[in-house]
C-alpha cells in the first residue's frame, strides 16, 4: 500500500486527537471535555448523512472531516502521523460483516499513519451470560446477541492488528447515562406518565436488580485518561462502571427519581419477588445479561491510576434534575 507523502518525516508538536464517531452521545462529551482541558488538536470524522452537525457550529477549534470509514482516501486525510485515535463507531444497521469491514479499514489506516494509540470504546455487553456475580476483565465472555458477539470480535481484531504497530487500549463501559442520554429515559417517563399498576409490578419484579449504570462523565474521563497516559497498554481491557455504589439498583434509582420528579409514592409496600424468577424471565426474553445480581468491577481501572470524577449519586441527581426541568409539562400525580 502506498504511504501518503504527508506521513513522511513528520514530528509531533501538539498532540492530535482524532475521534471517529464524535457525533454520538459519548463523542460530543469527549469533544467538549478536550476543548475545556485545552492543549490538543481535535479532529472529528462524521458521516455526511449525520442527522445534525449543528452541535459543532460553535466549535471553531475542531477540524471536521465528513467522510466514510470505507474510504481509505478519507482516512488518510483524517489521520495524522503519531495521533491518538478514539474510536466510538458501531453501525447498528450494519451487522457483523459491515462493522468488521470498517474497523479493518480504520486499523489499516492507523498502521500506515503510525498512530500513537487507539482508544477503543467497546461495551460491557461483550460479557454476555456470565454466571459470576462480580465481572472482571478476566471473566469468560459469553455474549448471545449480535451486538455483543460483534463487539467482542471487534475487540479481538483490534488487539491482534495493533500488535507491533501501535498501542491500543479497550474500554468496556456499562450502561452509560446522563442528561440527554437514553438508558434512564424510559424509566423516568414511566414514573411520570406511565400506568401506575404496571410501575408497581415492575418495582416488585425488578426490585434489587443491579442497574449497572455508569455516568457519561466517568466514561469520558476514562477515555481522556488513556489519551493523556504515556505508558503503553498493549491491547489491555478495562471495565468502566459505577457498580461500587450500593444504590445502583432498580429500587433505589426508581425511588430517587420518583422523589425528585415530584410523583406520589405507592401507598402499598413493595412485594419483592425472587431474583431467580427475574433471571428466568430475562432468559426467556433472550436478554444478553440475565443475572440480576451482576456487578462489573472497575478495580483494574482504578489500579491504573484513574480517579472517577463524579460519584454515582451526584450523576443520578444531575440526571433527575435535568429530566424534571426538560419535561416539566409531563408531571402528574397518580396515586395507587
Amino acid at each position: 500500500m502506498l504511504v501518503p507523502q504527508s506521513y513522511s518525516n513528520q514530528k509531533i508538536q501538539i498532540q492530535t486527537v482524532a475521534i471517529v464517531g464524535a457525533s454520538g452521545y459519548i463523542g460530543r462529551h469527549i469533544v467538549d471535555e478536550l476543548l475545556r482541558i485545552g492543549g490538543y488538536r481535535i479532529r472529528v470524522l462524521v458521516r455526511s448523512t449525520s442527522q445534525s452537525l449543528t452541535w459543532l457550529d460553535d466549535k471553531a477549534d475542531v477540524d471536521v472531516f465528513e467522510g466514510d470509514l470505507s474510504s481509505s482516501e478519507t482516512l488518510y486525510k483524517f489521520l495524522e502521523y503519531g495521533c491518538i485515535v478514539i474510536n466510538l463507531v458501531y453501525l447498528w444497521e450494519g451487522g457483523e460483516a459491515r462493522n468488521l469491514e470498517i474497523i479493518s479499514n480504520l486499523l489499516e489506516a492507523c498502521k500506515v499513519a503510525k498512530i500513537k494509540r487507539l482508544v477503543h470504546c467497546s461495551t460491557a455487553a461483550v460479557v454476555g451470560r456470565a454466571t459470576e456475580n462480580l465481572i472482571t476483565e478476566n471473566t469468560t465472555c459469553r455474549p448471545i446477541t449480535e451486538y455483543g458477539v460483534t463487539k467482542l470480535k471487534l475487540e479481538n481484531l483490534i488487539i491482534e492488528t495493533s500488535q507491533s504497530h501501535f498501542d491500543a487500549v479497550i474500554l468496556r463501559p456499562t450502561s452509560v447515562f446522563g442528561p440527554e442520554g437514553a438508558p434512564l429515559n424510559k424509566l423516568a417517563r414511566d414514573i411520570v406518565a406511565g400506568n401506575r399498576l404496571m410501575n408497581y409490578l415492575k418495582l416488585c419484579l425488578f426490585g434489587q436488580r443491579r442497574m449497572n449504570l455508569v455516568s457519561v462523565a466517568n466514561v469520558v474521563g476514562s477515555i481522556i485518561f488513556f489519551v493523556k497516559h504515556e505508558q503503553d497498554f498493549d491491547g489491555e481491557i478495562f471495565i468502566v462502571s459505577d457498580d461500587d455504589s450500593s444504590i445502583n439498583n432498580f429500587s433505589d434509582v426508581e425511588n430517587y427519581l420518583t422523589i425528585v420528579l415530584g410523583i406520589e409514592k405507592f401507598k402499598i409496600p413493595r412485594l419483592p419477588l425472587p431474583l431467580g424468577l427475574l433471571a428466568f424471565l430475562l432468559g426467556r426474553m433472550g436478554r444478553n445479561n440475565i443475572n440480576p445480581r451482576c456487578n462489573y468491577s472497575s478495580k483494574k481501572l482504578k489500579n491504573a491510576g484513574f480517579e472517577f470524577p463524579v460519584m454515582f449519586e451526584t450523576a443520578l441527581a444531575e440526571y433527575a434534575n435535568w429530566y424534571r426541568t426538560s419535561n416539566s409539562n409531563e408531571a402528574t400525580t397518580k396515586i395507587l
